[in-house]
């Protein structure tokens, strides 16, 4: 697939549906992220409210990392990040990358009332999805200034908050449908 294509390659069975993203688009689409050296850049380039995003992000992060009775604000803050990630990787899958800052409320109650995994389904090839986060959230953890037998614990919360982040973006190409 060519690298600068817009969406999904239109030659791969319609498995996953119309619009899925598959292992090539996440490339891509990393590699798209990546070249940035801050997030800030990308989001405030979307026409996005970095205040507003950061707010999300953090707010995704004290909710699955409360759930493992975790509430140091060092790893709070890597929890954003991963949900940044997820969000910022998912906007960057289209050529050029697009979204619609009204949008982003509508698409939190879409993630609440559907869960992430169905709202990511809706455009992505979940095994995918799964290899990406996997890699993600290990290179995140591994990074973080935790004890060693602390970061297996902190791997699932993070790989949800970086799903969290990724169905935000989902949720906000449902509702422009």
């Amino acid at each position: 697939m060519d690298a600068g294509a817009v969406g999904p390659d239109p030659a791969r069975p319609a498995k996953f549906g119309l619009n899925s993203y598959d292992a090539a688009d996440f490339d891509r689409a990393v590699a798209l992220v990546s070249m940035e050296a801050s997030p800030r850049v990308l989001v405030e380039r979307l026409g996005l409210d970095w205040e507003y995003l950061t707010w999300l992000a953090l707010d995704a992060s004290a909710t699955a990392l409360g759930e493992h009775h975790e509430t140091r604000g060092v790893v709070a803050s890597y929890g954003g990040e991963a949900f940044t990630a997820g969000f910022l990787i998912g906007v960057h899958l289209r050529e050029p990358p697009q979204l619609e800052a009204a949008l982003l409320g509508a698409a939190v109650d879409a993630v609440q009332e559907r869960g992430r995994h169905a709202v990511i389904a809706d455009h992505c090839d979940l095994a995918s999805v799964g290899r990406l986060e996997t890699v993600y959230s290990a290179a995140l953890v591994e990074s973080m200034a935790v004890a060693e037998d602390e970061r297996e614990a902190l791997r699932s919360p993070v790989t949800r908050i970086f799903e969290a982040g990724l169905a935000v973006w989902a949720g906000a190409r449902i509702r422009r449908r």
